[in-house]
């Protein structure tokens, strides 16, 4: 994949003038193509690497709102799980530049492909600067899941009798859950079976038929969504 050049958007009001389906033009108003940051190929992945600090493998439609709620659909995007940042490459423009967009104009963003969806919030009650992807919401409860990307170099290391250490770069993931309840509150839970029923004392007895008619359910982020479901029903 060729290297594609990154252009700051340095604007104060994004999608400011867009229509709800969102153009190419309209969204080039609000692009200051004004100077190139830096080159990078971006899903593709050079020598021994495992892991990427994109969210997709390659560019994928979407619609981004913005925080006035206006919509933007045109284009190809991909989030970058290291920087919080989104990322919009326009259906007029060459194949090898993308924008970075203003985030901190953005209100949520949902991507999807073949692999996978994924809707991204800012979320009041957390941290503003980060997107969490809404996994379950509901009047009660919702469920949210931050995905943190560390890069790891590779240490390998051998005196020619023990070798230690990884040959290969890698782009971790780390992810952590949170409920927020109706009044506001956060609530941090892992998917063990003490801290669901920690976090969801006040529901013991939903919670414990819901885990008595899933117990040959592997407890995994499906489970927790789920089980948050019907908490809400």
């Amino acid at each position: 994949m060729k290297l594609f050049f990154v252009l700051t958007i340095m604007v104060l009001s994004l999608f400011g003038n867009a229509q709800h389906t969102g153009t190419t033009g309209d969204m080039r108003n609000f692009a200051a193509q004004t100077q190139v940051v830096y080159e990078l190929n971006p899903f593709g992945k050079k020598g021994n690497v495992v892991g990427s600090q994109f969210l997709f493998a390659d560019w994928v439609k979407g619609k981004v709102i913005n925080r006035e709620g206006v919509e933007f659909t045109a284009g190809l995007f991909n989030f970058n799980k290291m920087s919080q940042s989104l990322f919009i490459q326009l259906n007029d423009t060459s194949k090898t530049v993308a924008f970075q967009v203003d985030k901190r104009q953005l209100k949520s963003i949902y991507l999807s492909d073949e692999t996978g969806s994924y809707l991204l919030e800012k979320v009041a009650a957390l941290d503003t600067n980060s997107f969490y992807r809404a996994i379950a919401k509901g009047s009660k409860y919702s469920l949210y899941s931050l995905i943190k990307t560390k890069f790891i170099p590779s240490n390998y290391e051998s005196n020619g009798i023990v070798s230690s250490g990884n040959l290969y770069d890698e782009y971790k993931d780390e992810v952590t859950y949170y409920v927020v309840f109706a009044n506001g509150s956060v609530h941090e839970i892992s998917l063990k079976k003490k801290s669901v029923k920690s976090v969801f004392e006040a529901e013991k007895e939903k919670v414990d038929q819901f885990y008595k008619a899933s117990a040959d359910d592997e407890q995994n982020e499906d489970f927790l969504s789920r089980l948050v479901t019907s908490l809400n029903q």
